[in-house]
């Protein structure tokens, strides 16, 4: 009997399995399994991050712990967790990188690997509650095809994340699944070998679900608790658990020194009360519901399949009303079955509840709008701070309620061909509601890729930048961290090393300093190195310009000890005789953004300028200039109304919000003194009196004109 058991599980997991590859492929197609192909890999931010962490690392000596390497963050030693690289493939595969093609990824071959583990692991979820083959076939699909591994694994472009070790769902599903067949882990070594497992797994391939897997393991022994007063099983798995997690983190690299253990966000990337029915982009029928700014990370939409699993499950929950003889019949079978299932319902219940209300956090939203706000002290704002995209935690309740809806009809549904017919409609409804989006990642993903390098277009830094050795960042926020992202992937081609990267935590406040004064100390004792290219920002740049030269590069300031032909001049944005003309253009990767006070609408990505509001405000520097002439180029709003261009307070002229052009004008400036205590700055206000409301990231936004450039030349 027992082999019957082992082998039906066996069978579920290996059908599970292949189906999960056959959807894999379908979906993104074999180009992404070839290793040597890396060109989709580079279409933009996280799982570009993701490919350089990892060719960083492998190009780098080995050193102890062994995730360790020096290449983003020279000279300090950083593990390659932090670039969320997957340190269980990169360590695997560096281990046979002298014999490795020169380009290989292993992150096809990873989402290959997630697909067939989340649909095995999900068939001996659903093989639990139903033992049919067939009805575990079609319930398997729901797993396989989550929305939020969807998302994650590679997405959609257009949507705000593609954080790829973050698709590893099979560890939550194993988790649950321990939990659902505790009976054959009830050997305490059992059950503390598979935790410790997870928890290493977790750490070697995504950090954050470690949270969601301790939670439901947490639950799993308040069961045992509860029902058994089995405080042994507590004593042995909990600490087996965290010994091996940590010292799994430790190898790995997981006790940097050098980066902050906590990042701001918690309760900004929260997830919505609409999360579980709110499709974003990725349904075919429904369009994406309000939302607030950063709660994309609590995507956990269940698909149109599920709703209607749901519709069936409420149809035949009164029906079992009207079959017990009403409501208060109901509700003695309800408490009998609580009564005899006591420990399961509170345990899971708690489970449910903790990590709904860490995904909703203090500031809860439905929709665009606050409900309620929940006041936390600092310091456990502080502890909470290490789990800041909690809004991921609605994916556990996801998967509870894809396994409740399957064991409501297996349960309710006495006729097994009629519970196969439900089930065959929700499926068939789950991927048409998905067939949209997955064309669109289909072909995204076996069409031709383009490297992201919006920030990086210049031929500077494909035929010059080998020239060097290393790049320097002073200060390290004189760029943005997408800047860095795509500067670090050109110079991952020359096996350079840089001084800072983007990563999943910063540096710490105390290093940060201490980098920034080493280098402060460069510029001010002329020290800058030959094989060296310094990124600065404009005030260290007009500080500092008569020791280096200066270029202006992708609208980044390069500083440099030796000239270099063909690259273009840095102007000054202090305005003197000595630098007579400054030019600053509204677009993404612009200028100007340093320069807004405030007032403005900051461009989406790859916009050509900036939305002014009811007051949009300019900062404007002076080295001397007594008189300058300003002029701007704009775009119409679409509302009528003007705007009003004023210069420390005095009127210049109007604009007519619904014109588009160039306007000019002479006015005096105050000479600048001192910038960061405001004496002698100019301000440039852009009053708009009539403006519209668009809804930008799930929130409405105010816009008047659309501003694309502006120079100030001068006069005297």
């Amino acid at each position: 009997m027992k082999i019957r058991k082992r082998k039906h599980w066996l069978e579920s997991f290996l059908l599970g399995m292949l189906l999960g590859a056959v959807f894999f492929v379908v979906i993104y197609g074999f180009d992404v399994l070839n290793v040597t192909n890396d060109s989709w890999l580079l279409t933009g931010r996280d799982l570009q991050q993701h490919y350089i962490g990892w060719k960083f690392f492998r190009n780098a000596d080995w050193t102890f712990p062994i995730g360790m390497h020096n290449g983003l963050t020279y000279p300090y030693y950083v593990s390659v967790l932090y670039t969320d690289s997957i340190p269980l493939f990169a360590i695997f595969f560096k281990l046979f990188s002298p014999i490795l093609p020169e380009t290989f990824q292993y992150f096809g071959l990873f989402g290959l690997m997630c697909f067939m583990l989340n649909g095995g692991i999900g068939a001996l979820l659903v093989a639990k509650i139903n033992k049919s083959r067939l009805f575990c076939l079609f319930g398997t699909i729901f797993f396989i095809l989550s929305t939020p591994v969807l998302q994650r694994l590679f997405g959609l472009l257009t949507e705000d994340s593609r954080h790829t070790s973050l698709a590893a769902h099979f560890l939550i599903l194993a988790a649950l699944g321990i939990w659902m067949y505790k009976e054959s882990f009830e050997k305490y070594w059992k059950a503390a070998l598979a935790f410790s497992v997870l928890g290493v797994l977790c750490i070697l391939i995504q950090m954050y679900i470690i949270f969601m897997v301790g939670g439901i393991m947490c639950g799993y022994l308040l069961h045992y608790l509860l029902k058994y007063k089995d405080w042994k099983r507590l004593v042995i798995v909990f600490p087996s658990f965290m010994i091996c997690s940590l010292a799994a983190f430790y190898v790995v690299g997981g006790f940097s020194n050098i980066l902050k253990s906590t990042a701001g966000g918690f309760g900004l990337y929260s997830a919505n009360i609409n999360a579980l029915v709110n499709p974003f982009n990725y349904s075919s029928f429904f369009h994406k519901l309000p939302w607030h700014s950063g709660q994309y990370e609590g995507f956990s939409y269940l698909g149109l399949g599920i709703l209607l699993l749901y519709l069936v499950c409420v149809v035949l929950l009164v029906v079992k009303i009207v079959k017990l003889g009403g409501v208060l019949a109901a509700r003695r079978c309800l408490l009998d079955k609580y009564r005899r299932h006591r420990a399961g319902v509170i345990s899971l219940a708690v489970v449910v509840i903790v990590f709904w209300l860490l995904a909703l956090t203090a500031s809860v939203y439905f929709g665009n709008r606050m409900v309620m706000w929940v006041y936390i002290p600092d310091k456990l704002l502080e502890l909470l701070a290490v789990i800041r995209s909690s809004g991921r935690f609605m994916w556990v309740i996801m998967y509870l309620l894809m396994l409740l809806g399957l064991y409501v009809i297996t349960r309710f549904i006495r006729n097994k061909k009629l519970q196969k017919i439900i089930l065959l409609v929700c499926v068939f409804l789950q991927i048409a509601d998905l067939a949209k989006p997955i064309v669109k990642i289909h072909s995204q993903y076996t069409g031709e890729a383009v490297e992201e390098d919006i920030y990086a277009k210049d031929n500077f830094w494909t035929t010059q930048l080998g020239n060097y050795r290393h790049i320097v960042y002073y200060p390290l926020d004189s760029c943005s961290f997408y800047h860095m992202l795509q500067i670090g992937t050109k110079a991952s081609y020359f096996n350079m090393d840089m001084n800072y990267f983007y990563m999943s935590r910063y540096y710490k406040d105390k290093l940060a300093k201490q980098e920034d004064r080493k280098n402060k100390k460069v510029f001010e004792e002329n020290l800058l190195a030959e094989d060296t290219v310094y990124i600065t920002d404009y005030a260290n740049a007009h500080k500092f310009k008569d020791r280096c030269h200066l270029y202006l590069v992708d609208n980044l300031i390069l500083a440099l000890k030796k000239p270099v032909e063909g690259l273009k001049p840095y102007n000054d944005v202090y305005i003197s005789k000595e630098d007579p003309y400054l030019e600053m253009d509204f677009s993404y990767t612009g200028q100007a953004r340093r320069f807004a006070h405030n007032g403005w609408n900051l461009p989406d990505y790859g916009e050509e300028g900036m939305w002014t509001t009811k007051q949009s405000v300019l900062r404007i520097y002076s080295g001397g200039a007594k008189k300058v002439r300003i002029t701007l180029e704009y775009e119409a709003g679409k509302k009528r109304g003007k705007t009003t261009v004023k210069v420390n307070g005095s009127k210049k002229l109007s604009i007519n919000n619904k014109q588009s052009g160039t306007v000019s004008f002479d006015t005096e400036l105050k000479e600048t003194v001192d910038e960061k205590r405001r004496i002698g700055v100019n301000w440039l206000f852009l009053n708009t009196d009539d403006i519209f409301e668009v809804k930008q990231n799930g929130s409405e936004e105010e816009r008047g004109i659309f501003v694309k450039k502006m120079t100030v030349t001068y006069l005297e």
